[in-house]
């Protein structure tokens, strides 16, 4: 009887099997990353540091960020979980550092949703004023689509994926409408060939490494498809076809579409691009009229609208799944009865995106906020995404050696490794100005932390720690083990 009990509660709070089929999982990692504000907000960062040779920092990125794909779609092809990299990192090197993964998980990803509704508060109410001649606070746009957003995914995951995928295209549509028109019109003064060459670049290599942390975060989110890996129609195929292909995507939109803006401003322009605070706007205006640029601008509210989604979706499963582990309370595993979507998780989640979004725009203003909780959110994932790299060799070794590969399993991993190792060292040397040299020592203070925390809930044997070493491998059909590889076995669902 109380084995029955366990059964069904267990399954009253799992989340809605087979939502997303793969285009709507793709577009999950795709509104995330949000290619349209990567080009209108990160592009003229890029360039501050590279100059001419921003594309060829796109390609260099996206090989690096590729390599990063490669780990999670090996994990993703043989676990499936809304807990993401701290179940991959618990899976391989144990339970005390994927704690202390899950709990800095949870910080970088908790700060996404706070930065991007400052961005979107700050940019509509300023584009509403320019381009039509009327104001609303920043801070009431950042409420009406957090409630907006939050009511969404409260009915259904499937849904919000289909609004993000209509944002998504919508966005795209009209950017690439304008970038095609420059390339083809030849731009400031032609062609810009040398663009593809790191001869070009404003800074030497040193301004290459530094473009290259600006698209660290232009990529930010590119794993967010593997936090619905539970409600994805044949996941250990689809999330990690949706992992390479939405980097294959992206760094291929952001490569070309880099180039036209070089060729937009021209080679012989580089500071103007550096020094705009809205290139697409600009480009708009000079290449086709004021009432493109207005269309561009509503094109980045799109994006905006979309990446909220993406966000905020990967997000609560993250709490959701945190929750169901027992990680936090066990409240925020729960799912609604009907939708089966994470309902506690969403309401807790968005009313401490509106506290953290609120104090970090009255005290930074929207736009900055954007700025700083974005550079604090990339510290806290890179030392996940390295020990996600650390961690796939010596999971294949202990749990698949027939399949273990050195060149996929040590030597990608170890490249990707050091890319991000590059990124974070760029990012504390030269030590930055404040806010921004505080933010090292909080992404130390929370590691520490929980790394304590972790320590005494070991000593304790508290039952939070065994939780974390098991994964439901759930999936909507069985999938045959394939012939010559080790069996895995399937844990049972802990007790409460």
């Amino acid at each position: 009887m109380a084995s029955d009990t366990v059964t069904a509660s267990h399954s009253t709070n799992e989340l809605k099997r087979n939502a997303l089929g793969l285009p709507s999982t793709m577009a999950m990692s795709l509104a995330f990353i949000s290619p349209t504000i990567g080009v209108l907000f990160i592009s003229a960062l890029i360039a501050g540091k590279a100059g001419v040779a921003s594309p060829f920092t796109f390609i260099l990125g996206t090989l690096g960020i590729a390599l990063m794909a490669s780990t999670l779609a090996q994990f993703t092809r043989r676990v499936t979980s809304a807990g993401t990299f701290y179940k991959f990192i618990t899976l391989s090197l144990g339970r005390q550092v994927g704690f202390v993964a899950g709990m800095l998980l949870m910080f970088a990803y908790a700060l996404q949703s706070p930065l991007n509704t400052n961005l979107f508060g700050g940019f509509v109410s300023s584009t509403l004023k320019t381009d039509f001649g009327f104001s609303i606070p920043w801070w009431v746009l950042m409420v009406g689509i957090v409630v907006f957003v939050g009511a969404l995914a409260w009915y259904s995951v499937h849904t919000s994926m289909q609004f993000d995928i209509t944002f998504l295209i919508a966005e795209v549509t009209v950017v690439a409408g304008l970038l095609v028109l420059i390339v083809f019109k030849g731009g400031d003064s032609g062609q810009a060939p040398q663009a593809f060459s790191p001869a070009q670049s404003a800074n030497g290599l040193g301004g290459l490494g530094e473009a290259f942390v600006f698209i660290i975060f232009a990529f930010f989110g590119f794993e967010s498809c593997s936090t619905v890996a539970e409600e994805c129609r044949k996941p250990r195929r689809n999330i990690p076809i949706a992992l390479i292909g939405s980097v294959a995507l992206t760094g291929l939109w952001f490569t070309l579409a880099m180039y036209a803006i070089v060729v937009g401003y021209g080679p012989a322009h580089m500071g103007k691009l550096a020094a705009a605070t809205a290139p697409l706007h600009d480009l708009a205006v000079r290449y086709i009229g004021p009432w493109y640029a207005n269309l561009v601008d509503l094109a980045a509210v799109s994006a905006l609208v979309a990446v909220l989604l993406a966000i905020h979706t990967a997000n609560f499963r993250v709490l959701y799944s945190l929750g169901r582990d027992g990680l936090l309370p066990r409240a925020l595993g729960r799912t609604h009865p009907r939708h089966k979507t994470p309902h506690v998780a969403i309401i807790a989640y968005s009313v401490g995106t509106l506290i953290v979004g609120l104090l970090a725009g009255v005290g930074w203003g929207p736009m900055s906020a954007f700025g700083n909780l974005g550079y604090l959110s990339s510290l806290g994932i890179l030392p996940v995404f390295i020990a996600t790299n650390v961690a796939l060799p010596v999971f294949m070794r202990k749990r698949y050696p027939a399949e273990f590969s050195v060149l996929v399993h040590v030597v990608f991993p170890a490249l990707s490794s050091i890319t991000f190792l590059a990124a974070i060292w760029l990012n504390i040397h030269p030590w930055p100005p404040p806010p921004l040299s505080y933010f090292p020592w909080i992404i130390v203070a929370v590691i520490v932390a929980a790394a304590v925390w972790g320590a005494v809930l070991r000593r304790r044997r508290s039952p939070v720690l065994d939780r974390l070493g098991k994964v439901m491998f759930i999936e909507a059909e069985s999938t045959p083990q394939r012939e010559g590889t080790a069996a895995m076995p399937v844990p049972a669902p802990a007790e409460d």
